[in-house]
């Protein structure tokens, strides 16, 4: 798998950080966790790896990200057997204990050896009762990695976020912590933003960027799928808005040939549409993925959008669109 190595070291720079808020003197004596973001030391013998429980854990925590151009998976996995654990495994930053034992366990825990660190431990009696255990629990295994990876990376961002105004989120009555490197293309024009940063080092330094948009379009109509909806409303500002070398001919649209996946979820309260998919360049080569939240506004009487999209082809990107999400979901209405 190819490496991109500038937001892999932001990414070990930030696992060796510690937690915010309060510390005891024993938080401050353990030492920085190790590993990168998106990556789980799963701690298993090899033969319950290699049978129906290791099978069943691969199917829930390297499932493909959806809404990626080449296929990605949600963590990057490394196995080693319980009598491997040693000191050195100890600091790692995500942790998976996968075994067979007396009774059923499922638990997690918070910088037991190093700081900041995520351990989860699923046991059971018998494999079948360990793979009920882990179809049972799906959603949290990811989700005890992953909000725990958005926080570290929120934090960090925390650190370094602009202190310029920006005139747009204020007006659409709205803050989001962006960080310095992210500098604004457009920010002039009423009720729509465009921040972009550009990717540098590495194989995907060059004319690479992450970008930010936000705008607010009318509610939706409850008749009409959501999915026609979003993909008008995106297509239409970047019609207006993101062009290509030719800004008469070139634009940013959906592209057609995939579509998007859409799950609803909550953002700083507020019920909100979460979009993966693909973008392209009308009449021009460039696409690259995007990550959407239409969040439903009704105080407002409004849909407040705030979208993620990447431009770095032919790398791996499940780690720039991460980055986009852990900013986008800072979100705050005022």
């Amino acid at each position: 798998m190819k490496k991109i190595f500038t937001l892999f070291t932001f990414l070990l720079i930030v696992a060796c950080g510690g937690k915010e808020g309060k510390k005891s003197n024993n938080d401050y004596m353990k030492p920085g966790s190790t590993g990168r973001i998106n990556h789980v030391i799963v701690v298993v013998e090899p033969e319950v790896w290699k049978g129906e429980a290791g099978k069943a854990l691969r199917e829930v925590i390297q499932q493909p990200i959806a809404g990626l151009p080449q296929t990605e998976y949600q963590f990057g996995v490394s196995t080693i057997p319980g009598s491997a654990f040693t000191k050195m495994f100890k600091n790692s930053r995500n942790l998976l204990f996968l075994q067979l034992a007396d009774k059923e366990v499922f638990q997690s825990s918070s910088d037991k050896y190093a700081q900041p660190q995520t351990i989860l431990e699923v046991k059971a009696p018998t494999t079948e009762e360990l793979v009920t255990l882990i179809h049972e629990k799906a959603n949290e295994i990811v989700n005890t990695f992953k909000d725990e990876d958005l926080k570290s990376v929120q934090e960090e961002f925390q650190k370094n976020k602009r202190s310029q105004k920006i005139n747009a989120l204020e007006k659409l009555g709205v803050s989001m912590d962006i960080p310095n490197k992210y500098r604004t293309v457009i920010d002039t024009l009423g009720s729509f933003m465009w921040m972009r940063s550009h990717i540098s080092g590495g194989i995907a330094s060059g004319d690479q960027t992450n970008n930010i948009i936000a705008y607010q379009v009318s509610l939706f109509d409850e008749n009409k799928p959501f999915l026609e909806q979003m993909i008008k409303n995106r297509d239409s500002i970047g019609k207006m808005y993101i062009r290509g070398n030719d800004v008469d001919k070139m634009y940013m649209i959906t592209e057609a040939a995939r579509k998007p996946s859409v799950k609803i979820t909550t953002i700083d309260g507020k019920k909100a549409y979460e979009s993966r998919g693909t973008w392209e360049v009308f009449g021009a080569f460039s696409a690259g993925p995007f990550l959407n939240y239409s969040i439903i506004d009704e105080k407002n009487n409004r849909v407040l959008v705030i979208e993620g999209f990447n431009y770095a082809p032919s790398v791996n990107k499940r780690d720039f669109v991460f980055e986009l999400e852990a900013i986008l979901k800072t979100i705050k209405f005022n």
